[in-house]
């Protein structure tokens, strides 16, 4: 390893091993960069290195920050996947590794000063999903935000030179200010999820077009190449943000915190879900119906990818209505109702299945936070649908075999990934009052499992409760958790409020895992008061 300061590069070969596992790997569809250009950053920056120079000598700040966090990316990801083989001692090592490496790309960027560059937003970028994936949670939230600033600042959400369009550009950064502006568009839908808070873009504050559809080996200055290749890896983005269009939809129009009508929710459900179907339709062969495991590894990754976000869009149109009593409404409602119930079970036995092939076929899942967070959604679906349920048990497994089954494994999958990060608490504590209220209706079908068992009850071991979320019309003063267990035990059911359970509640329950709840949160908040003391851009 070359070595300057606290920081120390990997040489060229390894470096140049690194970033192919960034592009081909890590990243799936968030594809901003431009490989080639990386890859020319990447050499001065080893080469620096070796002379003791600064890093960004010969190049800018935020040039050097984004090789930095491709190599922390990476070299975080490659001691994740290496967990099982390596030692406690070397993946400590190597973790540590990673870190010193995003520090120096965080302190890069922070000492650039000036109007900001495209690189610099593409840095940050890339710095906030380290931290996603390092379970640095609310701080790739704070740090995500400010990354907006400066891609506003930049104008990134709008079309570059309206009024000018005889105006020659330079084709691969028109691209990439592009790829850029949409990667922090979907992401944005995604946080929005994951913490139940409002997303930073609005469509109708937006006219930037799509990235084309071009491999970066086919782009030029002047345009694209005269030869290309009919796969290509930036179709994955495309398809990305247009379903992260319709989750921005499903958020404004399903999870509205306005009061609207419940058969305007459940209209509006349908016609998102009709949507999602349309999207499914149009992906490309490959990242749709073609196998995954036929592809190679990056366009495995991306089909993994779209898939388990299509299912999660799916999920988050339709479990609204597993907590309505749809009784109360027309004959056409409760149909309508009860198919959306049906395909939301579909996607969350989906994601169940896709995870157990991830980790048994390999050792992916370990390394990414959405994987887990959808893993972690499927889940409370299946175990709310399954203490929701009226009928004879034998009807539903009959309706979704297997589906026990693979939530128990699922569960383990995720007890193994998560074991080392704040999160796995916190998915421990819900998904443990959950599961065990499912138990008493379907006892029999989830089999006594000890890893299993013991990730659910690690939320009591920590001495932690339950948080406890409310409905948003209970009565006030009720202080039963969630899914409190009713004091006659020969008796399975859901206490009478849960009737009155709103839809925004999901919200509640999404980002219930990362806080903020004072028993909860182990995060330090040291790191904002140091970032108080960076000079900032000017």
């Amino acid at each position: 390893m070359e070595q300057l300061g606290n920081v120390q590069i990997p040489p060229l070969p390894k470096s140049l091993e690194l970033a192919a596992m960034y592009f081909d790997v890590c990243i799936a569809t968030y594809r901003m960069l431009h490989r080639p250009t990386v890859e020319r950053w990447l050499k001065k920056v080893v080469e620096n290195a070796s002379n003791s120079s600064d890093l960004s000598h010969g190049i800018t700040r935020p040039q050097a920050a984004i090789v930095l966090a491709i190599l922390a990316f990476a070299s975080f990801h490659e001691a994740k996947v290496n967990s099982s083989v390596n030692s406690p001692k070397d993946i400590e090592l190597s973790l540590c590794r990673a870190d010193e490496l995003f520090c120096e790309s965080v302190h890069l960027v922070d000492a650039e000063t000036g109007y900001p560059q495209l690189e610099s937003a593409q840095a940050r970028l890339i710095q906030v999903l380290y931290m996603l994936s390092s379970s640095r949670m609310n701080q790739a939230w704070y740090a995500f935000g400010h990354t907006v600033l400066i891609i506003s600042a930049l104008g990134l959400h709008r079309r570059k030179n309206r009024r000018k369009k005889n105006q020659p550009q330079d084709y691969v950064e028109e691209q990439c200010r592009k790829r850029t502006f949409w990667v922090a568009y979907t992401l944005d839908k995604y946080l929005g999820v994951v913490f139940g808070r409002p997303r930073h873009y609005h469509d109708e504050d937006i006219d930037q077009d799509l990235p084309d559809s071009i491999n970066d080996e086919d782009m030029t200055s002047v345009g694209p190449s005269e030869v290309g290749t009919d796969d290509c890896h930036i179709n994955a983005l495309i398809h990305h943000a247009m379903l992260a269009r319709i989750a921005e939809r499903v958020s404004r129009e399903v999870y509205s915190i306005k009061q609207i009508p419940e058969q305007e929710r459940i209209t509006s459900a349908h016609r998102l879900s009709s949507e999602l179907q349309k999207w499914k339709a149009q992906l490309p062969p490959i990242l749709g119906v073609v196998n995954p495991s036929s592809l190679i590894p990056s366009f495995r990754r991306q089909a993994i990818a779209l898939k388990i976000s299509y299912y999660h869009a799916v999920m988050l149109v339709h479990r609204p209505f597993l907590l309505k009593n749809i009784n109360r409404h027309s004959q056409e409602i409760r149909a309508l109702a009860e198919q959306g119930i049906d395909e939301c079970i579909v996607a969350a036995q989906s994601v169940l299945e896709i995870v157990d092939r991830m980790a048994r076929d390999g050792k992916l899942f370990h390394a990414f936070w959405w994987t887990h967070y959808v893993s972690f959604c499927a889940l409370v679906v299946v175990y709310v649908w399954a203490i929701q349920r009226k009928n004879n048990d034998e009807d539903a497994v009959q309706r979704y075999p297997g589906i026990f089954d693979r939530a128990e494994r699922c569960l383990n999958h995720l007890a193994q990934a998560t074991a080392t990060n704040s999160p796995s608490r916190r998915y421990s504590i819900i998904l443990r009052e959950l599961r065990a209220e499912a138990k008493k209706k379907f006892g029999r079908y989830l089999p006594t499992n000890v890893s299993s068992d013991e990730f659910v009850e690690q939320g009591s071991h920590e001495g932690l409760a339950m948080p406890i979320i409310q409905p948003t019309s209970a009565i006030s003063g009720h202080e039963d958790s969630l899914f409190e267990s009713p004091s006659d035990a020969t008796t399975s059911h859901i206490p009478d409020f849960l009737d009155d359970w709103q839809t925004t509640d999901w919200l509640d329950l999404d980002s219930s895992a990362f806080g903020p709840f004072p028993a909860l949160e182990t995060e330090s908040v040291d790191w904002m008061q140091e970032a108080a003391q960076h000079t900032p851009l000017s």
